[in-house]
This record gives C-alpha cells, sequence and structure tokens, in this order.
C-alpha cells in the first residue's frame, strides 16, 4: 500500500473514531425538535383516513400551542363523518348519520347528499328523521329525491315529511306514490292529504271518501275526522247510513269528533245496531255529544269484557269504581285494559296491578295491538313469550311491547310522588334494564328531594354498573355535589375499548301506534356511552375535549363516528 494512502486512512479513522462535536449542535436539535407542526397535515391525515395518526400529531400540535385549535378539531371530525356517510358499510354509514344528528350539522349537505344515496334503507330513514331537524329550502330537494328510493320505506317516510312541511309539490308526491302501489295499500294515503291541507289535497281526500277500496274509505274518514276537515261533514254523512259495518263505525266516530248535533238521530239508530262495534262507536259519539245516557251502555259493554269499551273509560270521568272491578278478573287483557285506563284517570290504585305488565318474569308478557272493524278502536292484548312470537311472526312484537311499557311508566308520572317512586323503585331493583333509561330521565325530571335521594342511594348498586351509571350521569347532569362526575368518567374509561354502538329496532311503517316519523333509538349501554360523552361535552372544557380525543384514538373504532359528532358538539 502506498504510504501516503496508509497514513491518510489512519488519520480518516481517528477523526471519525474519536468524540469530537457533532455535525449539529445540541441547539440546532432543539430547533429541530421545536419545528412548527404543519396543520395541514393533520387534516391531510384525517382525510386519508389515518386517524390515530392524525390524532397523535394534533395532540403533539396541542402541547406545542398549548391550547386547543378548534378549527382543525373541526376538520378532522367533519372529515371522519363524511367519510363515514360514503362508506360501503352500512352501520358505519348509520353510525355516521346518527351522530350528525348529534353534532346538529344542519349545513353539511355532503352527508345528508350521501345518507340518501345509501343502499341501506336504514340509513336512508335515519337522514329523513335528521332532515326533520333542519329548516332549509334545499331539505325539500333531498326529501323530493327520496321519494325517488328503491325502499318502499323510504319513500312512505319522504312523503310523510313532504306532507308535514306542506311543501309545494307535495300532493303531486303523495298521488304519485299512491299510484305506482297496489291499491290495497291506498289506506296508507287519506292521513297524508288530510296533513297537506290543501285545496289539492282536500280535493283528494274527498275522493277517497269514495274509493272503490272499503279501508281506503274508512280510513280517509277517519283522517278527516282527526284532521278537523268539517268541509266534508255531508259526505260522512252519507257514509253513516252506508251498510257496510266498518263505514257505519268509523262515520260514527267522526260525527262524534265534529260534535255534529245534527247527526244524533242517525247515531241514536246506529247505537242499536246488530254489530257491537257500531254500537259502542255510536255510544261514544252520542257521549261526545252530552248524552249521559250512551256513558251507562258504554260501561255496561265494559264489564261484559269488551276491550275497547274498558280502553274508552279511560277518557270518561266518573268510571274509576267501574274499572276498579275490572282488576280481579282472570283475563289478563281485561286487567291490563282496566288498569291502563285508571291510570289514565290518573288513579294510583292502577299501580299495583300494572307491575305484573311492566316488570317482566318467565312469562315473558308482551302486547298485541287489537283493531276494530272500522279502524276507529284500539285496545291491547296481552300475549306471552314475546320473544318467541317475534321471530316467528313478522310484526316486531318485542318492540311494540317495549313502547306500551314505557307509554306506561310515563303515564305514572302524572300520579303523585309517592305512587311514581316506588314503580321506579321496583324497577331498578328488578333490574328492568330496558325500562332504566326512561326511569332515571322521569326521576332526573321530577327533581324533587325524594327522587334525587332515590338516584343517589340506587348509583351505589352493587353489581348492576348500567344503573350506577345511568344514575350517576343524572346526577352529573343535576349538579349534584359529589364524586359522580368522577364515576362517569371511570365507567367510560372501562368501556369506551369495548362498548359497540347498536340501535334498538324502530316499529315499521303502519305498525306504529302513533302517526310519527322514524326514529333511531340507541340500546341502553350504547344510549348510556352517547349521553355519557354528551354531558362531558356540554361542559366545554379542555379535559372533556381530550377525553373525546382519547376515545378516537384508543377505543372502539366502529364507535369513531359517533365521536367525531360528540366532538363538534363540544365546539359549539
Amino acid at each position: 500500500m502506498n504510504k501516503n494512502l496508509f497514513v491518510f486512512l489512519t488519520s480518516l479513522s481517528t477523526v471519525l473514531l474519536s468524540p469530537v462535536a457533532p455535525i449539529f449542535s445540541e441547539a440546532t436539535a432543539v430547533e429541530i425538535e421545536q419545528k412548527p407542526i404543519n396543520r395541514l397535515q393533520i387534516i391531510y391525515l384525517a382525510q386519508s383516513k389515518s386517524y390515530k395518526r392524525a390524532i397523535d400529531l394534533y395532540e403533539k400540535y396541542h402541547t406545542v400551542q398549548g391550547k386547543h385549535d378548534f378549527e382543525i378539531l373541526e376538520l378532522m371530525a367533519k372529515a371522519i363523518l363524511e367519510q363515514g356517510a360514503k362508506s360501503q358499510d352500512p352501520q358505519n354509514q348509520l353510525l355516521s348519520i346518527y351522530a350528525a344528528g348529534i353534532a346538529g350539522l344542519a349545513s353539511s349537505y355532503e352527508i345528508i347528499d350521501a345518507g340518501i344515496n345509501s343502499n341501506n334503507p336504514q340509513t336512508q330513514l335515519a337522514t329523513i328523521h335528521l332532515l326533520a331537524q333542519i329548516q332549509d329550502d334545499y331539505i325539500d330537494h333531498l326529501l323530493n329525491k327520496a321519494m325517488a328510493s328503491d325502499f318502499l320505506y323510504t319513500r312512505l317516510e319522504a312523503a310523510y315529511m313532504l306532507s308535514a312541511r306542506k311543501t309545494k309539490n307535495a300532493t303531486g308526491q303523495v298521488e304519485a306514490l299512491m299510484h305506482k302501489l297496489p291499491p290495497q295499500m291506498s289506506y296508507f294515503f287519506p292521513e297524508l292529504f288530510a296533513l297537506i291541507g290543501t285545496t289539492e289535497s282536500i280535493s283528494m281526500l274527498r275522493h277517497m271518501i269514495g274509493d272503490r277500496f272499503q279501508p281506503t274509505r274508512i280510513e280517509a274518514i277517519l283522517s278527516a275526522a282527526r284532521h278537523g276537515r268539517d268541509d266534508l261533514l255531508p259526505m260522512i254523512r252519507s257514509c253513516a247510513t252506508h251498510i257496510n259495518i266498518g263505514e257505519q263505525e268509523a262515520s260514527a266516530a267522526a260525527l262524534g269528533f265534529f260534535k255534529d248535533s245534527l247527526s244524533i238521530p242517525r247515531l241514536k239508530k246506529l247505537s242499536v245496531s246488530n254489530t257491537e262495534n257500531v254500537q259502542l262507536s255510536a255510544l261514544r259519539a252520542l257521549y261526545m255529544l252530552g248524552d249521559d245516557q250512551a256513558k251507562q251502555g258504554i260501561i255496561e259493554k265494559a264489564k261484559l269484557g269488551n276491550l275497547f269499551a274498558i280502553t274508552m273509560l279511560g277518557d270518561i270521568p266518573g268510571t274509576d269504581r267501574d274499572l276498579i272491578q275490572l282488576l280481579t278478573e282472570e283475563d289478563l287483557s281485561i286487567r291490563f285494559n282496566a288498569a291502563t285506563s285508571l291510570l289514565k284517570r290518573k288513579n294510583a290504585l292502577a299501580v299495583p296491578y300494572l307491575k305484573e305488565f311492566l316488570i317482566r318474569d318467565t312469562r315473558d308478557l308482551g302486547f298485541s295491538p287489537v283493531f276494530s272493524p272500522g279502524n276507529s278502536m284500539r285496545a291491547l292484548k296481552v300475549i306471552s313469550s314475546v320473544q318467541q312470537q317475534s321471530k316467528q311472526n313478522h310484526y316486531d312484537f318485542a318492540a311494540l311491547s317495549l313502547s306500551v311499557r314505557e307509554g306506561i311508566l310515563k303515564d305514572c308520572l302524572e300520579l303523585h310522588e309517592e305512587a311514581f317512586l316506588k314503580i321506579a323503585q321496583l324497577i331498578i331493583e328488578t333490574r328492568q334494564n330496558d325500562l332504566i333509561p326512561l326511569t332515571v330521565s322521569l326521576l332526573e325530571n321530577l327533581k324533587t328531594e325524594k327522587a334525587v335521594e332515590l338516584l343517589k342511594i340506587k348509583s351505589q348498586t352493587a353489581g348492576a354498573p348500567l344503573i350506577r351509571a345511568y344514575c350517576n350521569l343524572a346526577l352529573v347532569r343535576m349538579k349534584e355535589p359529589g364524586p359522580y362526575q368522577e364515576l362517569l368518567k371511570q365507567w367510560i374509561a372501562s368501556n369506551k375499548s369495548r362498548e359497540l354502538i347498536e340501535f334498538r329496532p324502530s316499529l315499521a311503517w303502519g305498525s306504529r301506534l302513533t302517526d310519527t316519523p322514524f326514529e333511531l333509538t340507541p340500546q341502553e349501554s350504547s344510549s348510556l356511552l352517547i349521553q355519557a360523552y354528551q354531558v362531558l361535552a356540554e361542559k366545554h372544557e379542555e379535559q372533556s375535549i381530550e377525553t373525546i380525543l382519547d376515545a378516537m384514538r384508543d377505543g372502539e373504532p366502529k364507535n369513531l363516528p359517533i365521536m367525531a359528532g360528540i366532538l363538534l358538539r363540544a365546539m359549539q
């Protein structure tokens, strides 16, 4: 080897291996470490669906800035919701639409458009429910778009919403949909025409009173009565003379609603009809017109076990004693309808008998609706093994039964406080988890000293984390002093990684006991998780935002859209 080359290599190795100063000074390294994070990079990562990396980078950015950047957080959250709404995963789509409702994104038409264009019918229905919360002319355009859906329930919900909003083309859209369906389904539409209330729609309703299909005629008569269309009264009077018993019953009911004194002679004839349902409808109409003798006729039919008559007594003063006598009947349906009618009379004597139907046992009792031929009267029949029957029948008895039990619980709030507290305590102690959210909410709204004390006691219930968490949530919302917020945060921390947002089954169009639009309702544990985060969000504290971001980064990935919606809510 060349001597000069050897000397050069030796010198070079000495320099490289010696502990001399680094190429970059210590000060330069600190400058690199503290180099400002590009805000656009955070947004880019979120839009690239690298949500965890985006949140990690944002937290570094937050540490450097020393405060939250609400603009970045809003863009991140909206990116998550928009991508979720456009996702091919039906569950992700549905959650994103629901989350947009939590966030109150009235102007985020990208999300709403994606929901309307979804191939999932439940997502379309949820989007229409979201549209109901928005007052904007563009909503009419989206509802018209929903009328072209491949799913009938979506079109019916959109038609209902257009009718409720009384849009200019509502009558034409509803009529067009009606003509696309078999004549047997036209009975869905009189209510919509009556709801619109324009000259054109009432003309359609008048035409339907004379429709060749009997159920449509009946529904048209009842819809006219429900919406006070007394301009159709002459036609309804003539229908009361028809031979069809369904039309006679519906017409008698309508004449009672209109309090049409000119029809009293006809109603008296119908009250002695050979058909019991026609008699009962006419007797109720006569009672509404001031005939006290008709009241006794209804009571007599109730004593004979007629469920429709028993239900009617709930609206008639002075019938408490007659209802109390029916509470000891062997027939479950008689006892139930008598107890609910007595509850409607605000009589606390119904409470002990309602426990049998509110508290689920091995019989798994539920309810099935019973309608009269003229559809003007309704009662509920008690059935057993409701979960099994729901699986074997197209009708969701389980969802209906829960709705009925919740209705009973709400009516109990109208009783004196002691009676309601006994029911609430029983529901909590027997751990009726499906009724716990409503029970706690009613106690929270009651706001009395005894209601608060019950919540505090039950917030310590051993072996019942759902009950404890719901009670803690209520106490936090009521701003009661104590460890309740900390306990709620602990519950959130222990559930963020395994809770999955799920929704309760909703009653389909035509199966609901009232004319209400579709609405998503989370399952009990899911609802609790959402509400817990919402309570934190409404405090608008920096720590609350950090808790939400932590759940978005480390929690159940399928909950991400919901958390994004809550994050947007927290910044409002």
